[in-house]
């Protein structure tokens, strides 16, 4: 877990509701709250959850008027803020803040100026071709939570061994993809698939799964396109993108302050801003190729001495399928 934009998952759970978007507050939460687990508060978010589905509902059948209706929200709101509370001091796992990449102060011959030895300036094409490639970037739900997962060649998925540990769990879970919002802020329709459990391998130590995805006629796998790997190994102080399904919600990417700090045997390890249900995700390179398997953050080892840093980390994609 970390902080984005300064302040922590709580923190941005209480911006949405401030801003009216309690559905959105709210899923996140429950995913969230699976990923812990806790039945008591997943039974009380779930509460929450079906009040506001029962506002909607009298209100569009005329049950209760519009005034009404906002009455009960703004009741309803400030019940949800109290229970953001309570999970915030109730987490055992804390987000934690990453320390701003320091840049040198540029001299005074010009009033433009490259911040440090490498431009981060992106075209509006490398824009582009990244909302091409998280196409190919779904939600994995599964009977333990949800997590991310990508899709190569072949109708193949990777994703985190601590999201499908096994081909049971792959028999009872689902890929999503087109889970987002649209230009307006409106969910697009999902689109689900089943997975093919007996083609399941994982790696615990490693941290992976690949699993074929079983295609559907009616709407093929191919519409979503597939990501490749990189082929050129990364490198300290390169920038790396995450696409991704934080909490379980829906898809969203960090484009900002974004950038590998340590390379250790099999470990990536970067700054990218990433949440509970990330894990899975595919770890880009600027040219949008993936590096490596997104499936840690906190407190993690960096080197053979056993030091410690606090970073978010990817399996290095040359260990994948191994």
């Amino acid at each position: 877990m970390s902080l984005i934009d300064g302040r922590d998952f709580f923190d941005s759970l209480r911006d949405l509701v401030e801003e009216g978007r309690l559905d959105v507050a709210l899923d996140q939460l429950k995913s969230w709250i699976k990923s812990v687990p806790d039945r008591r508060l997943l039974h009380e978010c779930i509460l929450h959850i079906s009040s506001l589905n029962d506002i909607r509902q009298k209100e569009r059948q005329g049950l209760i008027s519009g005034d009404d209706a906002s009455v009960s929200r703004a009741r309803l709101k400030d019940r949800v803020l109290e229970f953001i509370d309570v999970v915030d001091s109730r987490a055992t796992v804390r987000p934690f803040p990453i320390e701003p990449i320091s840049a040198p102060v540029p001299d005074a011959g010009g009033l433009e100026k490259i911040l440090g030895a490498v431009s981060h300036l992106k075209s509006i094409a490398w824009l582009q071709r990244g909302l091409q490639a998280s196409k190919a970037v779904g939600r994995v739900v599964t009977p333990h939570g949800m997590g991310s997962g990508f899709l190569l060649a072949g109708n193949i998925m990777v994703t985190n061994h601590h999201v499908i540990p096994d081909a049971r769990t792959a028999a009872e879970s689902r890929i999503e993809f087109n889970f987002e919002e649209d230009f307006g802020g409106r969910l697009q329709a999902l689109a689900p698939y089943r997975l093919r459990p007996e083609t399941t391998r994982v790696n615990e130590e490693l941290d992976w799964c690949i699993v074929e995805v079983v295609d559907d006629p009616a709407r093929p796998l191919g519409d979503w396109g597939q990501l490749e790997w990189a082929t050129t190994p990364p490198k300290v102080g390169d920038h790396v993108t995450i696409v991704q399904h934080p909490a379980g919600g829906p898809k969203q990417v960090a484009l900002t302050a974004n950038q590998v700090v340590n390379i250790f045997d099999h470990r990536l390890q970067y700054t990218t801003d990433t949440l509970p249900g990330s894990s899975g995700s595919p770890v880009f390179n600027d040219a949008w190729k993936v590096v490596a398997l997104h499936h840690a953050g906190g407190n993690l080892v960096a080197n053979a001495l056993g030091t410690k840093l606090f970073v978010n980390e990817g399996i290095l994609a040359s260990f994948i399928g191994r």
